[in-house]
């Protein structure tokens, strides 16, 4: 019997494997590929562990840090395994997983899951029109041009301001494709202001705000879309219609979570994050069965998503430990202009402070964060210079601040 399974070998799964063999437990790393790494293989760009390392990495480079640990650690990997089930029976989990090697049974005293997230499509977010050839999630166009050198057309528009869609620009603009357009709702670009800079601005990219595509136009190939002015609520505008010929459609409309398999675990799933509810720890609603990275929500930076799971290393081993819980949980509850908090309960005694992470649902400067007791009182108060939805912030809350509580919720307002 193993001590611990991590499932999912992307840098979060990395992570909590070569942190919980450091700590000496027997560990095991299924990963569906034949590589480790996870969607990092595929993004060469820089911009990785510039909080962990303190300097700008490829991606390549950070999951290769993790890959020499896990190898070094003696982990034990198997690659090409799906995961078919688990069962979880008087405290034991049980994985069936399904390789070239055939069906295999382990039982491990608990799980980590690190499944990372999936790309939304084009039918998510209704866009009408004919099915052809040239419809890409900008994923896809990372692996073709990155791993196998190959462009995916030479007139593009890319649906979606976020930040893989302004690096995907970036790099097919480097690589020579003629023409490029981004388009998307928002009134300006919803990632880090920093790729808006490095990766738009200073290439003189072409963008169109408060758009969105309405159709796409081709019978074998794509030969254009029709683009449509959108309202302060992303309503069409009527008449504002326009065609806009190109070749290559490539969305980058959002992450969302994988968390179909936790669901059928029984864990609960958070509808704002798409993620299953978790503790300071990062264990799921059920018990010995952790989460991390992208899976209980979308980070930003990598480094976050790590953070999460070295957090979770230190909860399995107070699990393996047997260390007991509180009678009650503390409730950590988003209140007015939050869109995402984790973690959903503070369940452990521990001296450690909580590290929480917050999506704010307000652009703003001067901003105070507040976390109050269920009857109004103030426990805790944060300045942030600047906050905005496309940047996840962090929080270390001292744990003391929130003993004696039964909720607590945190807010965001401006500093008179």
């Amino acid at each position: 019997m193993k001590d611990v399974v991590v499932i999912g070998g992307g840098p979060s799964g990395l992570a909590a494997a070569s942190k919980l063999a450091e700590k000496g437990y027997d560990v095991a790393l299924i990963e569906r590929k034949e590589e480790l790494g996870g969607v990092l293989d595929q993004c060469i760009h820089d911009g990785f562990g510039t909080k962990l390392f303190r300097k700008a990495l490829s991606g390549p480079e950070f999951a290769g840090f993790f890959i020499d640990r896990v190898k070094a650690l003696s982990v034990e990997v198997q690659f090409q395994s799906y995961v078919k089930s688990v069962s979880v029976r008087n405290g034991i989990k049980e994985i069936v997983s399904v390789s070239p090697r055939g069906v295999e049974r382990i039982e491990t005293k608990t799980i980590v899951y690190a499944l990372g997230c999936r790309e939304r499509h084009q039918f998510e977010i209704k866009i009408g029109g004919t099915r052809p050839a040239g419809v890409y999630t900008a994923g896809m166009v990372q692996r073709l041009v990155n791993l196998y050198g190959v462009l995916p057309g030479k007139n593009v528009v890319i649906v979606g301001g976020g930040d893989v869609g302004m690096i995907v620009a970036r790099h097919l603009y480097l690589e020579g494709v003629e023409k490029i357009l981004i388009v998307f709702p928002e009134e300006f670009f919803a990632g880090l202001p920093r790729n808006v800079q490095q990766c738009v601005l200073d290439f003189g990219i072409p963008f169109k705000p408060r758009t969105i595509v309405k159709e796409i136009v081709g019978k074998n190939r794509v030969e254009g879309v029709v683009l449509v002015r959108v309202d302060e609520r992303w309503n069409p505008i009527p008449g504002s219609e326009e065609f806009y010929p190109c070749d290559t459609v490539i969305l980058s409309v959002g992450l969302i979570p994988y968390s179909a398999k936790l669901q059928k675990l029984g864990a609960r799933i958070d509808p704002r994050t798409r993620g299953p509810e978790v503790n300071e720890f990062f264990e799921t609603s059920v018990s010995g069965v952790f989460a991390v990275g992208n899976l209980v929500q979308i980070f930003d930076y990598v480094d976050d998503a790590v953070e999460s799971a070295q957090i979770a290393a230190n909860g399995v081993e107070k699990y393996l430990n047997g260390e007991p819980k509180r009678k009650e949980p503390i409730l950590l509850k988003p209140g007015e202009n939050i869109r995402t908090l984790t973690p959903h309960r503070i369940e452990w005694n521990d001296e450690r402070n909580v590290v929480a992470f917050f999506r704010p649902a307000v652009e703003m400067g001067n901003a105070i964060v507040e976390l109050r007791d269920g009857e109004g009182n103030l426990l805790k108060k944060y300045f942030k210079r600047y906050i905005r939805p496309s940047t996840l912030e962090r929080l270390e809350i001292p744990r003391e601040v929130l003993n004696g509580s039964r909720e607590v919720f945190l807010s965001v307002s401006r500093r008179s």
